[in-house]
């Protein structure tokens, strides 16, 4: 990796002239621009991505140190909002507020928004074989780019030529034995620019991961079970799989296995324990837990009376998909025409797909259909004494027959059923992207320099969701009889077909555009020539997503259980025109200012400026600053998004407000005491302001000779106007304390799915409802630290050390009450990043020894540990046992397992070597010592990943081996 700028690639859509050395940098719209230095800018080479062993641009930014709280990795999508998708959160301030380009354009958004809100630009859209390189812009960038680019701009520079023809193939498998992957591509390249005067190519690539499985690995990765995790006291964490025994001998609950069993029921009462429906086939594949009397009658005393059998089950174990499938192709046709002497013109068409396949845990029959509409409950579920085909509508001894499920019937009884299917829930994505680019530029007249660029991208996503039920349908096969749940296995495809129809839901977006620019040299001054350029853009953009549950006000009960009733739609056009002049006043002092307004037609307008300063005192250092505003573009979901609900895990404990009185209210069952989840539904808002940012950056670059180079920068940016929920950190308490009453401006309270051994009394907290306003402010600020060393060791034989690092001093948010929420170093902000996490420090050491006819690189990644409270879910830092429940996991007796996480150090080693000038034969090492990650349940969005998986994924998949062959004719 580089951080200098003017090392950067070319892009092509201001490419050199033919003949010519200009560099044009990202963030600057002159060549040669004598502030291309003033921001700090990370550079990833092709040669880069081989040395580190990284298969996709979207590996190799993961890694980069400014990548912050809010990445989106592709374990981290298995089941999220934005599935089947990757993308970087530069300086932790979210995927919103990184801009994405391709040769300095933009591209269509990705359909679905990352959790329900935010736009990003999908990365797993390019062909690495045809990058040259990819630019980090680590600093505000409005003034060139327009909207987005607030935390900075992520620059994918594609080759202009290519020549020869050239295949690389490799397969690869963790030591485990599973994860494997395969990737193949092929380019043919004719033409060399500065003979022929023009180059054309063609590319293909494929490639392929197979899924990884909580199963496969090891304690306490692979299971709920972690009651043999203990602390030094001997206290021991819960069994949080299905009916699973506690450290002290009891069973917490009575829970849903896949496994039937009933209780018989007589006029909407319990008159009967529970038992197995199917005795005599036991607990079938599950674990069997003979009961003692002591545990009947704790189970009793918790509103649970069972018999002496139950069954246990490990949804972890069971179903659970950590690393998804993966599947990707990809095809490219470039050509690149010089024009005369004097201009050069491109074009460019890319196809792209990437396919991806999950797996959770599947569903139980008691429940409610998804936020969005009218909600139906079904619980508990009642089988029938008589059962009636299809459509009758009063079933009686007249009309029916004994339900066969039933084994109370023939008493008159009905049978409350405890059940939870027994196949997982699949989300399976389809996405294609179709991206076009043309330009030409050049000069003419007097110094006259020009570009014209144009771009149309589409990408139509189609999101399949398996084994989801449709409430109606339970009923349905309930009511008929239809389900057989004495031996579930015997039930027919379309019957599970029927009560759990695939899901189909079809996406696009869609994004045109475009721009000019014109420069000149105007007049010379003592460090150079003073250069003004000017330009104009206009791009059309649009998404269509439909929701995949939409309300059904004419029966609330014919739609999905869980799956969100995320939609939107909309289309916007934006008129820009931006400037830049640059003036090298000195030859120690270059100044460079440059600013953009943007018009959207749905209301909103910005100008954007920046200020850029080098000062260079003497030839081996430069000072280097820049002050700019920006702003972020209210997404299509946040201004019209319909409701969306994302999750939050909470406990009720006793020593809260009302918490005592509501357990007691349950009979201290599982429903009042173990954790539960409640949701926040958003709604757009098409009144939304821009958010608004200020950036300052500041640093120095130290090159006391050309094979040594060192920089140190600071970067401050503070962001007005965040658009977000209204204050609702006061509901779970207030929900809790006031019996369910809860008056917060707009915010609305709906409770949860009653309990159904205590139906009277109040329900868990379900879901806060809200409308996205313009709230808030942030702050993130830090240093950047770069070194790099390149040492010639004998002939032919070089040897190359660099380091990378950020440190982020400060990243909070103030409320609208007024209160600061400081993240840094701490698992928030969870209510936009999912709990990934802020580390205070991240890093990267390469170590690469050329040898001519091969290549040795070691690189060592390093993540700091940070405090495992989340400071916006109410946790403390500085009160870990207070913060339980604030994602602080605890023990079985209510102690902190863990008040920090863990640093993560993770080390890749990659080798080639040249069996001769057209062949290359390699191999990539990741995770070469098998680092396992930090065990921490409270960790993430889900607690059934046992683990942070925005940083710690490559530890869950362990050593992983790959080798290759490149072929170069």
């Amino acid at each position: 990796m580089t951080a200098e700028a003017q090392q950067a690639g070319t892009p092509s859509n201001i490419n050199d002239q033919p003949g010519s050395n200009d560099i044009v940098v990202t963030g600057t719209l002159i060549r040669n621009s004598s502030t291309a230095t003033a921001a700090p800018v990370t550079t990833i080479s092709a040669q880069d991505f081989a040395n580190r062993g990284q298969n996709t641009i979207a590996e190799a930014l993961q890694t980069i140190p400014a990548n912050g709280a809010g990445t989106m990795t592709r374990a981290w999508n298995s089941f999220g909002f934005a599935s089947g998708a990757t993308a970087v959160s530069l300086r932790g301030l979210t995927t919103g507020n990184t801009l994405t380009l391709f040769d300095g354009l933009r591209s269509a958004i990705y359909p679905l928004g990352d959790d329900g809100q935010r736009s990003f630009v999908d990365l797993n859209t390019i062909p690495q074989a045809i990058v040259e390189k990819v630019d980090v812009l680590q600093d505000g960038a409005s003034s060139t780019y327009g909207a987005d680019a607030v935390a900075g701009v992520v620059n994918v520079i594609i080759k202009k030529q290519i020549e020869g023809l050239h295949a690389n193939a490799s397969a690869g498998i963790s030591q485990r034995g599973d994860g494997a992957e395969q990737r193949a591509d092929l380019t043919y390249g004719y033409g060399r620019l500065s003979e022929q005067g023009f180059n054309v190519y063609v590319n293909a690539e494929y490639q392929r991961s197979n899924p990884i499985y909580a199963r496969d690995r090891g304690y306490p990765f692979n299971t709920n079970d972690y009651s043999r995790v203990c602390v030094a006291s001997g206290d021991c964490l819960t069994n949080e799989t299905i009916n699973g025994v506690q450290p002290d001998g009891t069973v917490s609950a009575f829970g849903s296995t896949r496994v039937p069993a009933v209780r018989p029921y007589l006029n909407g009462q319990p008159v009967g324990s529970w038992q197995l429906l199917n005795g005599a086939a036991g607990c079938r594949d599950l674990t069997a837990i003979n009961l003692t009397p002591a545990q009947q009658a704790d189970l009793a005393g918790k509103g649970a009376p069972t018999g002496s059998l139950i069954c246990q089950q490990d949804n972890i174990n069971d179903y659970l998909m950590e690393i998804p499938q993966q599947q990707r192709f990809g095809a490219t046709a470039h050509v690149t025409a010089n024009i005369g002497s004097n201009a050069q013109f491109y074009a460019m068409a890319n196809y792209y797909q990437t396919q991806t396949s999950s797996s959770i845990a599947p569903l139980t029959f008691a429940g409610q259909t998804a936020a969005g509409g009218t909600q139906y409950t079904l619980s508990p579920v009642l089988l029938p004494v008589y059962v009636c085909p299809r459509g009758t509508v009063t079933c009686t001894a007249a009309n029916g027959t004994l339900n066969p499920n039933n084994p109370f019937a023939a008493a008159g009884q009905q049978a409350r059923v405890n059940y939870r299917y027994d196949q997982p829930r699949e989300t399976l994505t389809n996405a294609k992207t179709y991206r076009f680019a043309t330009g030409i530029s050049g000069s003419f007249g007097e110094g006259w320099n020009y570009s014209a660029d144009g771009t149309y991208s589409r990408i139509n996503l189609g999101i399949k969701q398996k084994n989801y039920f449709v409430a109606q349908r339970l009923l349905d096969v309930i009511n008929d009889g239809s389900f057989n749940f004495v031996d579930p296995s015997l039930n027919t495809q379309d019957t599970r077909d029927y009560i759990a129809p695939t899901n189909v839901t079809n996406s696009n977006s869609k994004l045109w555009q475009v721009q000019g620019t014109l420069s000149k040299a105007l007049v010379t001054m003592p460090g150079g020539d003073l250069t003004v350029a000017v330009g104009a853009s206009y791009r059309h953009e649009s998404v269509y997503n439909p929701s995949a549950n939409p309300p059904n006000e004419a029966n609330p009960a014919d739609r999905y259980y869980s799956i969100n009733a995320v939609s939107t739609q909309g289309s916007r056009n934006v008129r820009s025109a931006f400037f830049e002049i640059d003036a090298p006043v000195l030859n120690m002092l270059s100044l460079n200012a440059s600013g953009r307004y943007d018009n959207y037609s749905s209301g909103q307008k910005n100008f954007s400026p920046k200020i850029t300063a080098i000062f260079r005192p003497i030839e081996q250092i430069r000072l280097r600053g820049t002050y700019s505003r920006g702003f972020r573009i209210p997404s299509f979901n946040e201004a019209y998004g319909q409701p969306t609900t994302g999750y939050i895990n909470a406990t009720v404990t006793p020593d809260q407000p009302g918490g005592a009185a509501y357990i007691a209210a349950h009979g201290g069952n599982g429903y009042a005491t173990l954790p539960y989840s409640y949701g926040l539904t958003s709604s757009g808002n098409p009144n939304l302001d821009p958010e608004k940012s200020t950036s300052l950056t500041g640093g120095i670059v130290f090159e006391p000779t050309r094979r040594i180079s060192f920089t140190a920068d600071y970067f401050h940016i503070k962001i007005k106007g965040l658009i977000g929920a209204p204050d609702y950190s006061g509901v779970e308490e207030a929900y809790y304390a006031n019996n369910g009453a809860v008056n917060l401006p707009g915010i609305t309270v709906v409770p949860g799915v009653a309990d159904p051994d205590h139906p009277g009394a109040l329900p868990a907290l379900g879901f806060i409802q809200y409308s996205f306003v313009n709230t808030t402010s942030q702050i993130a600020s830090g240093l950047d630290f770069s070194g790099t060393v390149r040492l010639p060791l004998t002939d032919g034989i070089s040897f190359t050390s660099r380091v990378d690092a950020s440190y982020l001093i400060k990243l909070q948010t103030t409320t609208p009450a007024g209160n600061v929420q400081r993240f840094d170093g701490s698992l928030s902000p969870c209510n936009i990043t999912s709990c990934s996490g802020a580390p205070k420090w991240r890093g990267s050491w390469q170590n690469t020894l050329d040898f001519g006819g091969g290549t040795l690189s070691a690189t060592a990644y390093y993540t700091g540990g940070y405090s495992m409270a989340s400071v916006d879910y109410g946790g403390d830092p500085d009160d870990c046992k207070g913060s339980i429940g604030s994602s602080v996991y605890g023990t079985y007796n209510g102690n902190p397992y863990k008040c920090r996480a863990k640093r993560f150090i993770d080390v890749d080693m990659t080798g080639s070597i040249k069996v001769s000038d057209r062949f290359t034969l390699y191999a990539n090492v990741l995770n070469v010592f098998d680092v396992k990650p930090d065990f921490n349940p409270g960790q993430t969005y889900d607690a059934g990943f046992g683990y942070n998986v925005a940083w710690e994924a490559q530890g869950f998949i362990g050593r992983f081996i790959r080798v290759g062959a490149k072929v170069d004719f």
